[in-house]
């Protein structure tokens, strides 16, 4: 059987493209991540619109908002839920958007003001807060305290 040369250049092609599917950047360059969810309430009452923010020892840190519940979801980059393993420092922080509405179903509901919302510095520029994160899923519930 001969082969043309059309034939030998799609063999040639096809050769190569199977060879790269294995290679490059992607997911393997993105470390071990827990899923990280919880709950933020300053003196019992929900933190809606407040930031929290995961940092790991080392790496990228994770980044979550609450909602009108208080309640948040830490994404580690893009669209990918989650946060890297291990010891992390946490800091909760309002997000510096507080004339953005939080919607929940046809009611919109606005965050608490900035002087209803004000947090601590121990729980941001200075925190205390640490969290252990694990694989699989994990909570995180913090109840902070004005005082």
């Amino acid at each position: 059987m001969k082969l043309k040369p059309n034939d030998i250049l799609m063999i040639t092609l096809l050769s190569l493209s199977l060879s790269l599917t294995g290679c490059g950047g992607g997911a393997g360059d993105q470390p071990t991540l827990g899923l990280v969810k919880g709950t933020v309430t300053m003196d019992g009452s929900p933190l809606a619109g407040v930031a929290v923010t995961f940092s790991p020892d080392s790496g990228r840190p994770a980044t979550g908002k609450t909602d009108v519940a208080g309640n948040y979801e830490l994404i580690y980059i893009r669209n990918t839920p989650g946060c890297k393993l291990g010891h992390n420092t946490v800091m909760i922080s309002n997000s510096g958007e507080e004339d953005e509405m939080e919607m929940e179903g046809d009611d919109a509901v606005m965050p608490n003001s900035t002087e209803e919302n004000e947090i601590p510095a121990k729980y941001n520029s200075k925190t205390t807060l640490e969290a252990d994160v694990q694989p699989g899923e994990n909570t995180f519930n913090f109840d902070l305290k004005k005082k």
